[in-house]
This record gives C-alpha cells, sequence and structure tokens, in this order.
C-alpha cells in the first residue's frame, strides 16, 4: 500500500529532526491524509495507541513487547513505564528485534506482590533505523523469563528483572507499520526502482523521516540496479511557504540541471507528494510540480485494464473477465496462431516473443503477427517463459539457464543467476527478475549498462517457509505472487523482504502450475498489494483469482484449458 502525503501529514515543524536515531519513528498523532488544510502545523487530535502496565502480570508483559514500536527516542521513556527502576535498554542504531508465534505464561507467583512470567516464541527479524526490516533465514528461539513486583492488590505491576534487548511484538509491527517504499534512479534514464521501506503509521513527522531515508540513499539489494541522483553529503528539509510545500536541499556537491528532474522524481515518488511542491536546491528552485508531472517514471502504467491472455490449440486468446476471444480491435497478436506454439510474451510496442515447439524442438520467434517471424539462433535447449527487457532485448530460459537475447540481431548472452530455473518473471521495471529454482522462489536485481550488458546481483529467496515452488509473478512491484506449499496454502503474496506473507484463500487442492498477473497500480492506495487480473493454470484448468478465491475461466459453458497465461504493461 502506499499512502499519499499531504502538506498537513508532512509538515510537523516543531518536531525534532531525528538524524541520530531516523528510522524507529514517532508515536505522535497519525498524519491527516487529504488535501493541505492551511492549519498545517496542528496535528490530527488522533493518538496513537499506548501500552502500559496493567493490574494482571500476564498483560503487562504482553503491553511491554508492544511499546517498544514507535519513535526510538521515546522508547526508553515508554519501556521504563513497565520498570521498578530506570535503565537503558538496546541502541536504537541496532534496530528491533521481532517476536513472533509469542506465548506468555504465569511461571510462579508469591502471594499478591510478586510474579514471574515466562515469554517464548521466535525471533523472526529485525526492524532497522533505516526503515528496512531483515529477516532471518531461520528463525531463533526466544525464551525470557520476566519478574514482576507491585506493593498491593491495587498497584499496577512493574518489572524489575527483563532483558535489556527491546522486542517488539511481529503482530504489532505488521498492524501499525505500512510501506514507505523509496525510490531511486535506473542507470541515469527516466526510470525509478522501488527501495522497500516501512513507516510507523501514527507520525506527525513523516515527510521528514522518509526525506532522511532518501538522502542516505538505496540499500544494498536496490543499490545494485540504481543510483540516487541526489549527491551524496546532501541535507534537506521540509519547509511551508504560503501553504505550498518546499523541500530545501543543501547538496552535497554540484550536479548537471538535467539530474534535478530525476532529483524531483525521486522526491516526489519517496515522499508520495500528490500535491504541488517545489523543489530547491542550494537555493534555486529547480523543480515545481507534483507526483503526476513524474507518473512516466514509473514503469507501472497507470489504469491498467483488466486482462490476461493465454495460449489454447495453438492460439493466443484474450480474457477480459467477461469475453474468450481470439478477436481484438485493439491488439493485432490476439489471434495469432501457429503450429507447436507453447507460450508467448508481448512488449507494449506489440512485438511477439513465442516459444514454439516443432518436431520436438523449441525455438525462440520474434516480430509482429503481421510479418514474418525471425527465429533466433544459438538457442539449443528447452525453452520457457518469453519476457519482454526492452524493446530489443528477450530474456527466456535456455536449459534452465536464464538468457537475454537482442530480438534483432541474434546476440546472446547468459545471465549469471541459476542453472535450473523452471519459471521466469521479470519486474516493470526490468531491473528485478523473480524465479523459481529447485522448488524456491527468488529475486534477483539486474543492472544494465550504456551497451545493454545485464549484470545479476545476489539473489533474494522470498518466501523462506514455502516450498514446492511452481510459478512466481509480480503483484506489486514491492510483493510477489508465490505458488507453492505451506500447510494446507497454496498461493501467496509475500514482500520483497519476506516481512509479510499474505494468504490467498480457498486454494487447497489446487495443484498450480503457473500464475500471470498484473502488477498493483503504484499510486493508488492498494492494501492487497495486488493489481487485476491473476490468472494461473491448476489441474489442467484456466483459473482468474478474485480477493475472495479462485474462479474457473469459462468460455461460454466450457471450462477454459489455457495455458501459459500472460499479461501485457499497455
Amino acid at each position: 500500500m502506499r499512502r499519499r502525503t499531504s502538506l498537513a501529514a508532512a509538515l510537523a515543524l516543531g518536531v525534532t529532526w531525528v538524524a541520530s536515531a531516523c528510522g524507529i519513528p514517532s508515536d505522535k498523532a497519525p498524519e491527516v491524509v487529504g488535501d493541505a488544510p492551511s492549519d498545517f502545523d496542528q496535528s490530527s487530535g488522533t493518538s496513537a495507541e499506548a501500552f502500559g502496565p496493567e493490574l494482571d502480570a500476564v498483560p503487562t508483559v504482553e503491553n511491554y513487547l508492544k511499546a517498544a514500536g514507535g519513535n526510538a527516542e521515546g522508547r526508553d521513556d515508554r519501556l521504563n513505564a513497565f520498570t521498578a527502576s530506570e535503565k537503558q535498554f538496546s541502541e536504537p542504531s541496532i534496530g528491533i528485534d521481532l517476536l513472533d508465534n509469542i506465548s506468555v505464561v504465569t511461571a510462579s507467583a508469591t502471594g499478591v506482590t510478586s510474579a514471574t512470567v515466562t515469554v517464548t516464541g521466535s525471533v523472526v527479524g529485525t526492524y532497522l533505523p533505516d526503515g528496512s526490516v531483515r529477516m532471518n533465514a531461520a528463525p531463533r528461539d526466544y525464551d525470557e523469563t520476566f519478574t514482576l513486583q507491585r506493593e498491593t492488590l491495587q498497584d499496577l505491576w512493574s518489572i524489575s528483572v527483563l532483558p535489556s534487548q527491546a522486542m517488539l511484538d511481529y503482530d504489532q509491527f505488521t498492524a501499525v507499520y505500512e510501506q514507505a517504499p523509496l525510490y531511486f534512479e535506473a542507470a541515469q534514464s527516466e526510470l525509478l526502482v522501488p527501495d522497500l521501506r516501512w513507516i510507523y503509521r501514527d507520525l506527525d513527522a513523516e515527510l521528514r523521516l522518509r526525506l532522511g531515508w532518501l538522502l542516505g540513499g538505496p540499500l544494498e539489494f536496490a543499490r545494485f540496479s540504481a543510483r540516487n541522483a541526489i549527491p551524496e553529503g546532501t541535507s534537506g528539509k521540509p519547509v511551508a511557504d504560503d501553504g505550498v510545500l518546499r523541500i530545501e536541499l543543501s547538496l552535497g556537491e554540484a550536479v548537471e540541471p538535467d539530474t534535478h528532474a530525476a532529483m524531483a522524481a525521486q522526491v516526489a515518488w519517496s515522499l508520495g507528494l500528490d500535491n504541488r511542491f517545489v523543489l530547491i536546491a542550494d537555493g534555486e528552485e529547480v523543480f515545481d510540480g507534483s507526483l503526476s508531472d513524474w507518473r512516466g517514471w514509473n514503469a507501472i502504467p497507470a489504469d491498467l485494464p483488466e486482462t490476461g491472455y493465454f495460449v489454447a490449440d495453438d492460439t493466443v486468446w484474450e480474457y477480459d473477465s467477461e469475453n474468450v476471444t481470439t478477436e481484438s480491435p485493439d491488439h493485432p497478436w490476439v489471434g495469432y496462431q501457429v503450429a507447436g506454439l507453447r507460450q508467448v510474451a508481448v512488449s507494449p510496442e506489440d512485438q511477439i516473443a513465442a516459444v514454439v515447439r516443432t518436431a520436438g524442438v523449441d525455438t525462440l520467434q520474434t516480430g509482429t503477427s503481421s510479418s514474418a517471424m525471425r527465429v533466433i539462433t544459438d538457442l539449443s535447449g528447452n525453452l520457457a517463459d518469453p519476457q519482454w527487457l526492452s524493446a530489443g532485448t528477450v530474456i527466456v530460459v535456455d536449459d534452465g539457464v536464464p538468457t537475454a537475447i537482442a530480438s534483432s540481431g541474434g546476440t546472446v548472452q547468459t545471465l549469471a543467476v541459476g542453472t535450473d530455473v523452471t519459471d521466469l518473471a521479470l519486474a516493470a521495471d526490468g531491473r528485478r527478475l523473480a524465479y523459481v529454482e529447485d522448488g524456491s522462489a527468488w529475486v534477483a536485481p539486474l543492472s544494465i549498462d550504456a551497451d545493454g550488458n545485464i549484470q545479476v546481483g545476489d539473489p533474494r529467496r522470498i518466501g523462506h517457509d514455502i516450498t514446492d515452488v511452481t510459478g512466481v509473478a509480480w503483484s506489486s512491484e514491492n510483493y510477489l505472487w508465490v505458488a507453492g506449499v505451506r500447510g494446507d496454502d497454496r498461493l501467496f503474496r509475500v514482500a520483497l523482504d519476506n516481512s509479510r506473507t499474505d494468504v490467498q484463500s480457498w486454494t487447497l487442492g489446487l495443484e498450480i502450475a503457473q500464475i500471470a498477473a498484473n502488477p498493483a497500480d503504484p499510486v493508488e492506495s492498494n492494501p492487497l498489494n495486488r493489481g487485476e487480473p491473476v490468472l494461473v493454470v491448476a489441474n489442467a484448468t484456466l483459473y482468474r483469482v478474485q480477493s475472495s478465491g479462485p474462479e474457473e475461466v469459462r468460455n461460454g459453458e466450457q471450462a477454459v484449458a489455457g495455458t501459459a497465461p500472460f499479461t501485457v504493461l499497455q
């Protein structure tokens, strides 16, 4: 979900700039979402939920495990509300450990004045000061005993013995922290690559915090694909001027005027500035606009039609929620037919990449439906999952190895990622590649130099506890559809940092073999992190996966036995 930032929410001018501990944000009044009012410096009047000691020992410890969330500078004060004497907790710079599967039970009690409470669970990750989450591939066990005291039955409990490491209930974290992706420029092109962060929901100083993270630059995973157009060493602040938001930057070094557009795009997208803002660099106004002026810098188009496509009877078919057809007034490639057609990808420029099997041999063919298709040579194995990286480059799996091909000249480049890949899905920005290997889902960052050479960074496994993965697709720019197995569930949306896993309902009994999806619109608020349509092939039948569950795609009264579903970002 992207939350749009209004001027009222952005400018908490009385809030101190938290440079030393920026990352575990404030627990003050929540932002006001909407058009900018004149009283921008006033809070919403709604207070964040507070947690404190209670008359019962177990709820007191449960509240303690929720109180670490919020402003890092006030964290010790919130936690010391539970203690018999003031103490120091772990440094904000090391973040907050996230505790899941929590069990809190009374271990012993001495009358009404003393009790010990045992807490067990799993440390699943850490929320870091830069807004990122580092999840543990294998959660570690947590087992601690808390000693509580009070003087009378009417007194609240205080904790006299407790660990020094601050912990946060993972369920509380998922409830009160939300996406705050940053955006950085890809290879000096008019393209932004997202960098997933999380921010406390009830925060007056949200804009200041996001800006601080942005000036700090991308994390390692995103850094492989993108750079910060704002130079290192830059400082900045938001300022109100006659109802207009000004982002004032003191640049760490001089930049070329052409860089100002990229800086403004990064600021507009990272701060979610729907309303007008002015970008000031070293005292000079360099841009005046709003996010809509840089909408095209995001590779996911606005207002994607809910239309999907698939292959059946050696033909490309279209599905638009109501009809299944081989004729389309908008897309000449709908109805494209060739003997042995197995899989198809279509670029935004209506270029086709088709995997065709003839006499037991796969070929990759590119072109348009109205002209002769070019057969790409130098591909000798079983081919699968063609993907358009750009207007002139196709990625395909060749005998388990992702391979890039220049569709015009046929130049082939083997990508250094995976040797037994069974499914592939390229992000809309072309800078992240999701794939399936050894029954697990992975995402690797991509970089492309001026000559079109592709480099692949270290892959990250997605969905540590999901096994027998068969397919992946992009649910949003920060979430991945993963078709696999976890208990009785078969389909999931997983955040790229593994901090969230959303389960698709009603999938038990489906053996999902293939999946394709439109990604969610990155501008519109979308708490489901999904676009439409989502198509899967399961049990030899094509299904559309709605929020409520899968439904068979039907052609009249007949269930469709289609394969190789795909979508087109047009």
